[in-house]
């Protein structure tokens, strides 16, 4: 059965990895072919992807992007990097689709696959793109896996809208618990599953061959920041001057919300990081200070202690703190010296966590494989 993905896969390191899991894990199954789809040309900074960001995000973010991506030999040289990645791991169609010509992709797969990512946010995709799966035929597979969509309440036009796109759906999921009480209560039953990322639902032993390469030598606090604040900057040069180590950071993600103090952050700051350096650097550090969630989804698999800074918005907020529910970690959120010396002084019971972890990866599993069946 050849299946198509709909998903993000150019964004960031998170969506990369959780795009590849994915693809991992289906090519892994027997007679399952697996590729995702086209959208916006193979290259993360094709023309298609740019008026992509233009209609998603504005012009005026779109421009702020590019000064810093473009106008940074380091950056420049980061999405080198990503797209070598891209190239040498995704495995993409080679037919390009837009909104306008996806149904044809019916005359090439047996069924659609959608997820993982904030696929299903109206706040930031229309729901009548074809990451709702509208375009598919009757007689195609239909599954959702592990969809976010990123709110906590949508409008009754908005909710009618989503009942009857997923009305067709052989399999629904979500990431979040909090998404999954939400379409149920759009739907008015109980057909949408929680499942765990991509990233959780293959074997260690992928990230362990794609990681093996160690980055930095010496100990150190690593810090990713997809937003953050200088105070939280600060809280981190506090934190790593106490335990006598320096500050790793990869710089500059989400672009608009820079500030030149990002120039100074940090005692190693590492440009231009790919994917598997991205794994490493988590992997190999002795803590993690973050506000993103696949960097504290690499530090639960590498059993490294973690710090999460709040995230704008109780929906966004859900996708850290709903994650560690599961896993019964008690709550890592932190914004203030005290947040930090009181989650340092808890104990990540990482065998108990490991247990949870196995439990929910094998029913995300279970789910998949019964979604699959021909």
């Amino acid at each position: 059965m050849k299946l198509g993905g709909i998903t993000w896969w150019r964004n960031n390191y998170g969506s990369i990895l959780q795009a590849y899991a994915l693809q991992e894990w289906l090519n892994s199954k027997d007679n399952i072919e697996y590729e995702i789809i086209n959208q916006f040309g193979k290259s993360i900074t094709s023309a298609d992807n740019v008026l992509d960001k233009l209609k998603t995000i504005g012009i005026l973010k779109t421009l702020q992007r590019a000064f810093w991506k473009y106008g940074m030999p380091g950056l420049r040289k980061r999405s080198t990097k990503m797209q070598l990645f891209v190239d040498t791991y995704l495995r993409i169609s080679n037919a390009q689709y837009s909104e306008k010509t996806i149904a044809k992709a019916n005359d090439e797969y047996d069924g659609f696959i959608c997820g993982s990512d904030q696929i299903w946010n109206p706040k930031l995709v229309d729901l009548d793109s074809m990451y709702w799966l509208g375009f598919s035929s009757r007689e195609k597979k239909r599954i959702a896996y592990a969809p976010s969509i990123g709110v906590d309440f949508v409008e009754k036009d908005e909710a009618i809208r989503i009942k009857n796109n997923l009305t067709t759906f052989d399999a629904i999921s979500c990431r979040e618990d909090s998404g999954t009480q939400l379409i149920n209560s759009i739907l008015n039953e109980k057909r949408c599953k929680t499942v765990l990322d991509p990233t959780l639902l293959v074997d260690r032993t992928l990230w362990d061959e794609l990681s093996k390469k160690k980055v930095v030598e010496k100990e150190y606090v690593f810090s990713y920041m997809l937003r953050g604040s200088k105070k939280q900057r600060q809280l981190i040069e506090d934190f790593a001057r106490a335990e006598n180590l320096e500050i790793v950071t990869i710089p500059f993600l989400e672009t608009e919300y820079t500030e030149w103090y990002d120039l100074k952050f940090g005692d190693i700051k590492y440009w231009d990081a790919a994917p598997d350096e991205f794994v490493s650097l988590i992997r190999n550090a002795k803590y993690v200070f973050t506000d993103s969630f696949h960097s504290m989804v690499f530090s639960i698999l590498y059993h490294i202690p973690f710090f999460n800074f709040p995230k704008a918005g109780q929906a966004q907020m859900n996708r850290i703190t709903g994650l560690q529910e599961l896993l019964g970690i008690k709550y890592r959120v932190v914004d203030s010296w005290e947040d930090i010396e009181k989650v340092k002084g808890q104990e990540l019971e990482w065998q108990s966590i490991d247990l949870k972890l196995e439990k929910n990866r094998q029913e995300s599993r279970n789910y998949m494989q019964n979604a699959i069946k021909p």
